[in-house]
């Protein structure tokens, strides 16, 4: 993850609490590696990082990629879901929010971001090598790779990030990556069904973004669960009581 996006999961003085591996953890340690060289690093940064950096949901339910979404109408309204299309909307840099999402799954495709681990995060296949060649301005948006952006309302956001990880797997294969306030859904396949690749925000007339209440539930769930499950460690604790003095 950008350095950058840890800012937004601290809450004043105190850390970001870390849900992975079983445990929960306060730490400002950023989840990094010696993988790319300057040039590449500046290339994802140019190519959508800093773009996206001062426009993610905060503590304060401040959220300006969303209010620059909704500065115009929905193209669809209904049961809790909208859809906007970017392409309408000049201050949505279509290009960079692209690059930006598929920076962040390209890079868990080729290495584990983790010390006890060899195996990269996620599995792409060839679709890996396809999204390095686009992100380099090499090749044409690779074919059988559909990109999906979804925001959350303000007051719902979750200001969390999670590493991409693998969803439920079918005739096709499903990642996610969440940052505060915005999910990716990256779907790779020949077969993926037409009611995922309509919302593609690259392939699809007009670059939709969505914005849905039962995708937000969802979401609210899996980190419910994800919270449940995990060890609460003696550093949390801690945390946890500083902030309930702090509060009285």
């Amino acid at each position: 993850m950008p350095a950058a996006l840890y800012d937004y999961c601290r809450k004043g003085k105190h850390s970001p609490i870390k849900v992975g591996g079983g445990f929960l953890l306060p730490t400002d340690q950023q989840t990094q590696a010696h993988l790319l060289c300057k040039d590449c690093e500046d290339i994802l940064s140019k190519g959508g990082e800093a773009w996206i950096a001062n426009k993610l949901a905060t503590w304060e339910r401040t959220f300006p990629l969303f209010e620059i979404l909704t500065k115009m109408p929905p193209d669809f309204d209904e049961d809790g879901m909208a859809v906007y299309f970017a392409a309408k909307n000049p201050e949505i840099k279509v290009g960079k929010l692209i690059h930006f999402a598929l920076g962040l799954f390209w890079k868990a495709s080729v290495h584990s971001w983790s010390g006890r681990k060899k195996i990269p995060r996620i599995e792409l296949g060839p679709y890996s090598e396809s999204i390095r060649k686009w992100l380099l301005g090499e090749s044409q948006f690779p074919q059988s790779v559909y990109l999906i952006a979804a925001a959350s309302r303000p007051q719902r956001a979750q200001i969390t990030m999670s590493d991409p990880y693998e969803g439920v797997r079918r005739e096709w294969h499903t990642h996610f990556v969440h940052v505060p306030g915005l999910l990716f859904t990256l779907a790779v396949g020949k077969t993926v069904d037409e009611s995922i690749r309509v919302f593609c925000i690259h392939n699809s007339p007009g670059n939709p973004v969505t914005i849905s209440d039962s995708l937000t539930d969802s979401l609210e769930q899996v980190m419910v669960k994800a919270f449940r499950r995990s060890r609460k460690t003696q550093a949390y604790l801690r945390a946890m009581a500083n902030h309930d003095r702090e509060r009285r």
